[in-house]
């Protein structure tokens, strides 16, 4: 039995220590009321969840003294045994939370939001004696209840808010407040209980008076720290507080998030330093103080990190041997549960480490914790499978003799032992009869989370979600199932920390069921890369045949190939299919990894597997796997195919698939031969991302049609990505359209293309180019000054182009002034050489100069750029056009040279000689 090593501790315990009864005792704190069992020792004990009643069953034997418990919290009705429990009434709206602190188990009777706290007897304002409060009369000591006279509300006395006091003044819109706290204030923000905490580490005082009538933070209270400050807002569940940093202060806003969505922002990183027992990082930007508080839920130290920069939260709760990571809205909290637990802000983080030695941030990593200690919220017996036989035939015989509606208890006790049989399907039929029958099984949440337990164990994932939303007290053992749960959602990264603190409950179930559990658990272990962990729960495992695929994994991690291989292909010849699966596709990824096949050699191999595994995620998942080796094997329409069979195979899985399609479908545009890819985006445009990758993918396509002549059809090949696309790749299609139409000598039509893919908030850049090609297409219509306007409105943006079309008018003056203002925004500062395009771009200048007579232009010009311009044919190019005239007989040497340079002018300078005279 399930006792027996704690009988066993009893009867071998001394005989004054054995006959010694636990101890109760009771407290009032703000939010809560408080019951202690004052064990001499960690108990085991199990909870049952009866309406608003929460019942503890102890080992048989045990004597607990209620007599601690005649003056009950103010949110506790009664307290009394019932039967081998402890039944403990709770109020209207009250929910309980049970931990252990050391051996002692506590009882936290959590107040409702609405309920506020008790109020602190207020100093009296004048010198009255204060009155007497006279406890009501005990009750007898035999009676399990005590109920005491309602007290006397005191009278608060409201002092005015300090001078120096930063006030609080609730936002314009509604919903939210700002704190004017000064630049440099951390700030961090969780949910504990119906409360949110919001601590910021200063310790300024606050006024709150501008906050009396607002729907929300009316409610909010302000505890003073010492250099530090705590504010609690009652905010019911899901409700959230949203935290963002303005320059003249933070502001918190109430939120409600929706459906599935988490917390905004990025999540802190988690870094472990120095192996698996030593520190924990975790990485955030601009870390503040840690701040030590007593957390409101279990009673124990909350170490508080704070953030001077918004965005950065813990999302997921993590579970660790001797701590917990509650998750935050903003910055980092620690939940100590032993005493050596540091918390200290470093430059890039908080570091966590113990005061004393290294930390245990792995259960499995260390001896594990004697698992008769650990919290349960089952009756799993571990007993042999004969006997469990038995304890469900007599269970099958006490329903048939109960009536229909006083079966629930039995039904419930023989799905625990079809479980612990290791039979989940044989479970949840038991968990459904029993819901048919009797209205009162739907709203226990024992047998509620009992079911989900044999879903996860049969498989069944979208009904063992369940687990996630337990209504029971959070044990080792709900622990356990929750985070086998979220390993089998695929979250196996996540789940392990908490999984290694829950193994020995999975190790001390009976045989069926842990055999059961043992390979999902260790697959999990492997797939996280947790290496030690899963090392020791083979070896405390044994020689099961079931969990080979992880000992393969375990050797693939520790960089042994061949074994890793040799153990794969052993599994590839049994009979378990799923096992096989895996292990053949392991097998594949771990001969591509070692360079023994290529991608394309891998892309044939997993191919061939995918029989192995029909119908689920692992066959979705080999398939996309299978797709992306075909891209990198150079088969991109081969992935786009296989995608998109895919989709129609796992509609479900349809908006995580896309963009993997839109992805491929690019690359096959991009690299099939030029007529293949307009055939296939004729077949599939509605494939065309509608962003810049799409823009490329057609951009390149249109390139490579006009390589081949086919200048039209790349112009209706980018008109119909035109129509397919949005914003600023729109545009440029709609560029590059008319540009194309332009080229054929069809102004008419660019105009068209660029007005049918007009956009708004478009970059600067995409807006001048379009300027300037509507400008050029006006000017081959004859609307010269229409295009002379539009290009003078861009201003140095437009001027290259301008003075292009000034000088095909032979406007030379036009044509320099308008190259001028080109060339101060296009060349670099002096003293810095020209490149060969600046040296270019300066050389027409010039020659456009020399055209229109412009004597001291060219003086000027020689006299700034000849020192930058490089020896060569274009720098002596340069000189012969900027060079003085000739005057006289004195300057025939020169002439000469000037004569033997023209054989050096770029035959591109021939055409603007021709467009005047020559006056050198």
């Amino acid at each position: 039995m399930r006792w027996a090593p704690l009988l066993a501790l009893l009867l071998a315990a001394p005989a004054a220590w054995a006959q010694e009864a636990v101890g109760v005792r009771v407290g009032n704190h703000p939010g809560h009321g408080r019951l202690v069992f004052d064990w001499p020792a960690p108990p085991q004990y199990r909870v049952e969840q009866a309406g608003d009643a929460v019942v503890l069953y102890f080992p048989p034997g045990s004597a607990i003294d209620l007599s601690g418990a005649r003056r009950l919290p103010r949110n506790m009705a009664a307290v009394a045994a019932e039967g081998e429990g402890i039944r403990i009434a709770l109020k209207p709206g009250v929910r309980a939370r049970i931990f252990r602190v050391g051996p002692k188990l506590v009882v936290d009777a959590l107040s409702p939001p609405a309920e506020p706290a008790p109020v602190a007897q207020a100093a009296p304002a004048r010198a009255e004696p204060a009155p007497e409060v006279v406890a009501p009369p005990m009750a007898p000591a035999a009676s399990p209840v005590l109920r005491s006279a309602p007290p006397v509300p005191a009278m608060p006395v409201l002092t005015p808010p300090r001078p120096d006091a930063l006030a609080v003044r609730p936002l314009p819109r509604g919903g939210g407040i700002l704190l004017p706290y000064p630049a440099g204030t951390g700030l961090a923000v969780l949910r504990r209980g119906g409360e949110v905490l919001a601590l910021f580490d200063s310790g300024e005082a606050l006024d709150l008076t501008g906050l009396r009538t607002d729907p929300i933070f009316a409610a909010l209270e302000v505890e003073a720290l010492g250099g530090a400050t705590l504010l609690r807002l009652p905010l019911p569940s899901p409700g959230l507080l949203k935290a963002r940093r303005e320059p003249n202060g933070w502001v918190l806003e109430a939120h409600r998030p929706a459906e599935g969505q988490g917390a905004a922002g990025r999540s802190v990183g988690l870094e472990v330093e120095g192996g698996v027992a030593a520190r924990l990082m975790l990485r955030a930007g601009e870390p503040g103080r840690v701040v030590p508080i007593t957390d409101p839920e279990s009673g124990l130290p909350l170490l508080v990190g704070t953030v001077r920069a918004a965005g950065q939260s813990m999302p997921i709760w993590r579970r660790l041997p001797e701590l917990d990571l509650p998750p935050t809205l903003l910055g980092v909290a620690v939940l100590a549960r032993a005493d050596q637990v540091t918390m200290r802000a470093t430059a890039g983080g908080f570091l966590v480490g113990a005061a004393n030695g290294p930390l245990a941030l792995d259960a499995a990593a260390a001896e594990m914790p004697n698992a008769e200690a650990m919290t349960r919220s089952f009756d799993l017996p571990r007993m042999p499978t004969p006997r469990l036989l038995e304890r469900l035939r007599a269970l099958q015989a006490s329903i048939a003799a109960a009536p229909p509606l006083n079966r629930l208890a039995l039904r419930r006790a023989a799905a625990e032992t079809l479980l612990a049989l290791g039979m989940p399907q044989e479970a949840q039929a038991m968990v459904e009869l029993t819901r048919g029958e009797d209205p009162e099984a739907a709203r226990d949440a024992r047998l509620n989370a009992l079911a989900g337990a044999a879903a996860l164990l049969a498989g069944r994932l979208p009904q063992a979600a369940a687990l996630h939303h337990a209504e029971l007290p959070e044990t080792d053992e709900l622990n356990l199932w929750q985070t086998l749960l979220l390993a089998a959602e695929g979250e196996a990264r996540e789940a392990v920390p908490r999984l290694a603190s829950a193994l020995p409950v999975l190790f001390d179930y009976p045989e069926g069921l842990r055999s059961r559990l043992l390979p999902l658990a260790a697959q999990s272990l492997a797939e996280a890369g947790a290496v030690v962990p899963l090392r020791q729960v083979l070896e405390k495992a044994g020689p099961m045949p079931e969990l080979a695929l992880p000992r393969a994994m375990l050797a693939e991690a520790s960089g042994d190939a061949e074994a890793a291989l040799a153990g794969y292909e052993q599994i590839a010849l049994g009979r378990d299919r799923l096992a096989r699966a895996r292990a053949l596709r392991r097998a594949v990824e771990l001969r591509l990894a070692t360079h023994k096949i290529d991608a394309a050699q891998a892309a044939r191999a997993l191919e061939a597997t995918l029989f192995a595994w029909r119908g689920d995620g692992e066959e979705a998942a080999a398939r996309i796997r299978l797709a992306e080796l075909r891209r990198a094997a150079g088969d991109a329409r081969g992935a786009l195919a296989l995608l998109r069979e895919t989709e129609a195979l796992f509609p479900e899985r349809g908006p995580a698939l896309r963009a993997a399609i839109n992805a491929a479908f690019v690359a096959a545009l991009e690299h099939e031969p030029p007529l293949d890819a307009v055939a296939l985006f004729d077949a599939y445009p509605d494939l065309l991302p509608k962003d810049a990758d799409g823009q490329a993918a057609m951009l390149v396509l249109a390139d490579r049609l006009v390589a081949l002549d086919l200048a039209d059809r790349a112009a209706a090949l980018l008109g119909q990505a035109v129509g397919r696309s949005a914003g600023a790749p729109r545009a440029a299609l709609g560029l590059r359209q008319g540009v194309l139409h332009l080229s054929n000598g069809d102004a008419a039509a660019a105009l068209k293309a660029l007005q049918e893919s007009n956009g708004e908030m478009l970059p600067d850049p995409l807006m001048q180019a379009r300027a300037v090609l509507a400008a050029q297409a006006q000017s081959r219509l004859g609307r010269l000054e229409e295009a002379v306007v539009g290009l003078k409105a861009l201003g140095s943006a437009g001027a290259a182009a301008l003075s292009q079309l000034l000088a095909e008018r032979q406007d030379w003056a036009g044509a320099a002034a308008a190259l001028a203002d080109h060339l101060r925004a296009a060349l670099p500062a002096a003293p810095a050489p020209l490149e060969e395009p600046q040296q270019r771009l300066l050389l027409r200048h010039a020659a456009m100069l020399a055209l229109a007579g412009d004597e001291a232009g060219l003086v000027a010009l020689r006299r700034s750029y000849v020192p930058r311009l490089p020896e060569g044919a274009l720098a002596a190019a340069f000189a012969l056009l900027t060079a003085d005239q000739l005057r006289g007989l004195a300057d025939l040497p020169r002439l000469q040279k000037e004569l033997l340079l023209f054989q050096t002018i770029p035959p591109w300078l021939e055409a603007l000689r021709a467009g005047g005279p020559v006056t050198r």
